[in-house]
């Protein structure tokens, strides 16, 4: 099983595993969408995720990274709870935290060492 996404208007949702096999084609479709979606708030359903790993946390780096190049607002809903494990170890619980606030707001992305 691979990770696909579904459009449903400005929801993406991800459903399958999301893991070093599925990342890439992910990313380039998410990257895609985030491009055309400027200057609107989009939000990421990961409730359809059966699987994710540190490549997952990566990807949504990378996804906020986009979004802010295109100004777009950027909420991830439905996180996994192996997805915020893996947050908490790398620092980065709080900033996951703010990306998935109900209010869209955006969120600083960190930066290594920080």
């Amino acid at each position: 099983m691979t990770a696909r996404w579904v459009p449903d208007g400005e929801r993406l949702r991800l459903e399958g595993e999301l893991d070093f096999v599925s990342a890439i084609p992910v990313r380039e479709a998410l990257d895609s969408f985030l491009a055309s979606s400027a200057g609107k708030r989009v939000v990421l359903d990961l409730s359809g995720v059966t699987r994710i790993n540190s490549v997952g946390l990566s990807l949504l780096l990378s996804a906020a990274r986009s979004a802010q190049q295109s100004q777009v607002q950027l909420q991830a809903t439905a996180l996994p709870a192996g997805l915020l494990s893996m947050a908490a170890v790398c620092g980065l619980d709080d900033w996951l935290e703010t990306l998935s606030a109900a209010d869209g707001s955006t969120t600083e992305i960190p930066h290594a060492g920080q």
